[in-house]
């Protein structure tokens, strides 16, 4: 066994773990359920002020979706998550969600995950935004991804850059 396979079998296991509490989420018939999880790039998925933007994080999305109900929460190996249901439109949630995640430098570091009834995840296309943009440029980020445009290591230090206002 190579020193990464032990991390690549507590992923593995994380995105289960994750799939399991999200489909148990969307068996609570809410319109639209809400996965709030961290975006860090490289093998450390809570560096120095990960959790506190978490934290963070969580209260404005608790803050902008009050009557939302707290399905599940957790920590695993890819970082804190938690899940929402809330009584709206995934549509409309979807949105408000974007407007979260770019209303921060720093808020690039996480996903707002909407999922409808029937399990399908709402995308920025669906709504007919342009995809999200790289940490380190303007360009698309899976763009970026694709063309290796930016080195691992630059990647990973633009992060631990937007988390600096976190650490204590």
């Amino acid at each position: 066994m190579t020193r990464s396979e032990p991390f690549a079998l507590e992923v593995l296991g994380a995105r289960d773990g994750r799939q399991d509490a999200l489909t148990q989420a969307l068996g609570a018939g809410h319109p639209a359920t809400l996965f709030l999880s961290l975006n860090i790039p490289g093998r450390e998925k809570t560096p120095p002020g990960a959790e506190a933007f978490f934290s963070w994080m969580r209260a404005r999305v608790e803050a902008e979706f009050p009557a939302a109900a707290r399905l599940a929460a957790s920590c695993d190996a890819l970082g804190p998550y938690a899940i929402l249901g809330v009584d709206e439109d995934p549509f409309a949630v979807k949105r408000r969600c974007i407007g979260l995640e770019t209303a921060h430098p720093s808020s690039r570091l996480i996903d707002l995950d909407v999922y409808t009834p029937a399990g399908e995840q709402l995308g920025r296309a669906s709504l007919g935004l342009a995809a999200r943009a790289c940490l380190v440029c303007d360009q698309r980020a899976v763009d970026c991804m694709r063309t290796q445009r930016h080195g691992f290591a630059e990647v990973v230090a633009k992060a631990h850059e937007l988390l600096l206002p976190f650490r204590t």
